[in-house]
């Protein structure tokens, strides 16, 4: 972050550590409520623009939940997918991308230029199936 030109302050620590402690899917409001610190509660739109700086940074991904509700996922910064489990929330992320040659096709047809792209798949997980979810 640093490198980048951005300060690392105590509350963008405590909002860093709190998102890093997160093995599934996370909110920024679940951030806000973790990432209190000894000087009080980080602000919440603290929280918001550092979570919006990291995936920006590609050290975390912004994807939809099943609800359609932004959520983040911590990860190294490569383009990647989800598959996001509608019951437990967890999400796989895979490497393989389907959606680029049709997103070249698209522009290539409507004179558009493509700045990026998100795909999440939505169903439920081998544990949600077991348990009946």
């Amino acid at each position: 972050m640093a490198r980048q030109g951005y300060r690392i302050t105590g509350p963008r620590r405590a909002v860093i550590a709190a998102a890093l402690r997160h093995d599934r899917p996370f909110t920024a409001e679940q951030i806000v409520a973790e990432s209190a610190t000894a000087a009080g509660e980080t602000g919440r739109s603290t929280v918001y623009r550092t979570l919006e700086i990291l995936a920006s940074l590609g050290v975390l991904a912004r994807i939809l939940d099943a609800s359609g509700k932004p959520v983040y996922v911590a990860g190294a910064p490569i383009h990647r997918h989800h598959l996001v489990c509608s019951g437990c929330g967890t999400a796989v992320p895979f490497n393989a991308c389907p959606v680029g040659e049709l997103a070249d096709t698209l522009a290539r047809e409507n004179d558009f230029e493509v700045h990026g792209h998100l795909l999440e798949i939505f169903g439920t997980c081998g544990d949600c199936k077991s348990a009946g979810g």
